[in-house]
């Protein structure tokens, strides 16, 4: 099981932003932790959900933050967020279609984690970024 750990280059230099990619990363981790381990379908249900909903919380702060700062990429990043929920929409209708399989551990691990990772450090960066020469 591949599991996240937050690195300072991690970090785009938005305080609250960045507390919420922590967050991200743990509620990553249980969920792989819980389909991995054979957890209760309950429990995989659980932190599956939670996982999908923390991250539409998370996205919809991380732009309207955008948006009050007035972020010239703003469609372009809030598009990548979009790809997101419906790859995630689709791994939570996966698993209540055919339940905790080892194809579904191996989409999340592979395309939420490599997705997040990718996205802070390329995407996000450029966020923090444009904010820091606001200042």
């Amino acid at each position: 099981m591949k599991t996240i750990q937050w690195q300072d280059d991690l970090s785009i230099g938005i305080g609250p932003i960045d507390e919420q990619h922590k967050e991200w990363i743990e509620h990553f981790n249980r969920t792989s932790e819980a389909i991995a381990s054979n957890q209760t379908m309950e429990q995989i249900s659980k932190t599956l959900g939670f996982l999908a909903d923390y991250t539409e919380t998370h996205f919809s702060a991380e732009e309207k933050y955008m948006q009050e700062n007035n972020y010239p990429a703003f469609a372009e990043h809030k598009a990548k967020h979009d790809e997101l929920r419906s790859t995630l929409g689709n791994l939570v209708r996966d698993y209540q279609e055919e339940g905790a399989t080892q194809d579904l551990a191996d989409a999340i691990e592979t395309l939420l984690g490599n997705w997040l990772l990718n996205h802070i450090r390329q995407v996000d960066m450029k966020f923090g970024a444009f904010i820091a020469e606001q200042k």
